[in-house]
This record gives C-alpha cells, sequence and structure tokens, in this order.
C-alpha cells in the first residue's frame, strides 16, 4: 500500500506542478500584454516585465486551486486510461484510499499556497504596484491625479499627493458635528511621518490653515505646523491605495478589520478577503474532492482533452459563484464569511456524494 500510495501522490503532484506552470505562463503573458498597453512617462518595457516577475507571486496564489484540480484530473485520468485505478480497485484498494492519496500533494500545495500569501506576496504585491505608479506617474507620488479620499471616524480627509517616503502633499481634514454639519476644515502643504519613537508616532504638518464653522460666522487660523496624532501610517496608506484586500496578509487584513470597526466604518470588502484568504486551502481541497469524484463517476472514460476542459469549467463556475456572493454579501448585508464558505462547501457535498456512489 505504501509503493501505490507513494505512487498515486507523485503522479498527481506532477501534473499539479505542470497546471501551476501552465496556467502561471498564461496569466504572465496575458498580464505582460494587459501592461504594455500602459506604458507612458517612465513606464518603460523593462518596467512591464519587471512588474510581470513581481506579480508571479500573486499569481501562483491566485491559481492553486484551479491547478490543483486540472493536476488531478489529469494525474488520474492517465492512471484511468492505462486501467491502473481498476488494478488498484480490483486489489482491495478503495476508492477513498485513492482520494486520501491524492490529498496529500493536494495539502503540500495548498499549505506552500497559504505560505506565499502570507509572507511573500503582500510584500513583492506592494513593491510592483508602487514601483509601477511611480514609473508612470514620473515621480514620487502614488496616487492618482485625483488624489485619495480617507474616513477617521467623523472626519473626512483628502490628500492630493501620497508619496511613498511618507510625506503627504496638499493635506485636507473635513470635520463634522452633530447631524452630519460641517464645523471645520484644516489644510495643509505638506504633511511628514515621524516615527522617531516606538511609542510616537505622528504626522507633522507645515503651513497649515484651520477655518472653523460657527452658527453665523467663521473664523480662520494660520499655523506653521501643528502636529497631527493618527493611527494612519505610510504604510497603511500606500496598502489602502494599491492593495486589494484579497492581496494583503491574514495578519494585515485582521489589523485593517479591527482599526475600521473601531473607527465605525464598514469593513465587509477587507472580511472578504480575510475569509477568502484563511478558507483558500479548504477550497483547494474542495475542487480536488470534485476532482477525483469525477474521475470516478461522469469522466471515467473521457478522454485526456475532455478532462482539462472539464476541470477549467468547474474551476470558472467556482469562481463564478464566489465573485457573485461576494459582493452581493455587502449588498444585503449578510456575513461575508457565508459568501466565500457557500460554493466551498456545495463541493465538498457534490464531492462526498459523487464519490460515496461510485463506491
Amino acid at each position: 500500500m505504501n509503493r501505490i500510495d507513494y505512487y498515486l501522490g507523485s503522479t498527481v503532484a506532477v501534473m499539479m506542478l505542470l497546471a501551476v506552470f501552465g496556467l502561471l505562463g498564461i496569466l504572465s503573458i496575458f498580464t505582460l500584454l494587459e501592461q504594455i498597453e500602459d506604458i507612458e512617462n517612465n513606464y518603460t518595457i523593462f518596467n512591464v516585465l519587471w512588474f510581470v516577475l513581481l506579480s508571479m507571486p500573486r499569481m501562483f496564489y491566485e491559481i492553486i486551486p484551479y491547478a490543483a484540480l486540472i493536476g488531478c484530473l489529469v494525474g488520474l485520468g492517465i492512471l484511468a486510461n492505462n486501467s491502473e485505478l481498476i488494478v488498484m480497485r480490483t486489489a482491495g484498494v478503495s476508492t477513498w484510499a485513492i482520494a486520501f492519496s491524492v490529498m496529500k500533494p493536494t495539502l503540500i500545495l495548498a499549505l506552500i499556497g497559504l505560505y506565499v500569501g502570507e509572507y511573500v506576496l503582500p510584500g513583492i504585491e506592494k513593491t510592483a504596484r508602487v514601483n509601477r505608479e511611480q514609473a508612470r506617474s514620473a515621480g514620487s507620488g502614488i496616487t492618482s491625479q485625483f488624489g485619495f479620499w480617507y474616513r477617521e471616524g467623523d472626519i473626512y480627509m483628502h490628500f492630493d499627493e501620497v508619496a511613498q517616503d511618507g510625506v503627504l502633499i496638499g493635506v485636507t481634514h473635513y470635520y463634522f458635528g452633530e447631524q452630519h454639519k460641517l464645523v471645520r476644515v484644516l489644510y495643509a502643504e505638506r504633511g511628514v511621518y515621524h516615527d522617531v519613537r516606538e511609542n510616537e508616532r505622528y504626522w507633522f504638518l507645515e503651513n497649515v490653515k484651520v477655518t472653523n464653522f460657527n452658527e453665523e460666522t467663521t473664523d480662520t487660523e494660520h499655523l506653521a505646523s501643528l502636529r497631527w496624532d493618527t493611527e494612519l501610517s505610510p504604510d497603511l496608506l500606500s496598502t489602502e491605495i494599491l492593495v486589494q484586500p484579497d492581496k494583503m496578509s491574514i495578519g494585515e487584513l485582521s489589523k485593517k478589520i479591527s482599526y475600521m470597526q473601531a473607527q465605525g466604518l464598514n469593513s465587509s470588502k477587507y472580511k472578504l478577503g480575510y475569509w477568502r484568504k484563511v478558507l483558500q486551502p479548504f477550497a483547494t481541497i474542495a475542487l480536488v474532492l470534485v476532482a477525483i469524484s469525477f474521475i470516478f463517476g461522469p469522466l471515467r472514460e473521457a478522454t485526456m482533452g475532455m478532462r482539462v476542459v472539464s476541470g477549467l469549467v468547474i474551476g470558472i463556475v467556482f469562481k463564478f459563484i464566489q465573485d457573485l456572493l461576494s459582493p452581493a454579501s455587502m449588498v444585503f448585508g449578510f456575513e461575508p464569511v457565508i459568501a466565500i464558505l457557500l460554493p466551498i462547501v456545495g463541493c465538498f457535498l457534490a464531492g462526498y456524494i459523487m464519490l460515496r456512489r461510485a463506491g
């Protein structure tokens, strides 16, 4: 049984690796073609190639469930075409034992993906996006021409330009009181982040103009400088602007969710990203379970091309359902974890039922 277990696992593992390289190559080509259209200012073909290279951890992380699905279909399909699965079952090896052998390389691939998503992807993705935006804007800023809006409690902020080196250009704060009435506006030409001491981090605002709105009058005050104490840091800002929630680490998402809840802000999209990352290994296992059940069921005598196409279709349907439920959770107000969990549970149930019928 140990030899059979090793043979099944190694065969499927090789096919999964080939699927990873194949899908990674296809996505890299598409990303290259997409980025070539955005060449402008200092964003040259060299920058495009560098961006594609830095994007590979993200692409690798995203394709893991689908590479595992296709690799399992192809690997077991080869064994089925050679009648090796029939021989194994005739020798007394159950379908569940075969499934368990296939799950071992699946778990390894899922754990590698979890490590990449938590420790490799966030930093590299941020570097790729920062380099791209700085090259396209021909400067040090990472914001668009319209600047960037942010909210902290009852304070709405606008930054004309956010630089990566901890400098803000054109800082405007809008303070709202009861009944959402504007009571104060602060404008600073420049803001510099100070973090010399661990327990003392703040923004130093320069050339500040403060306008207070009273019941019938307004008064204006000009200050050479002003200290702004906030939990907002350059790293948090650049991540907020450039990195999508599902590209952040689980730790970063957890901190972001806690921060937004403390500020009374809607954190649904970050919860979606959090649960998508936490549950991705289970999504990988669920899709592989469906693939195994298909080999012993509907695709028992199918051609290799049919199995690959079936794997792509299953993966597309799975992603479509998740992408459909994700915004629905924000619109209808149900928990984001449900949107991510439903397709996974559906795959587990479908795979279990079909595999049980097969034997």
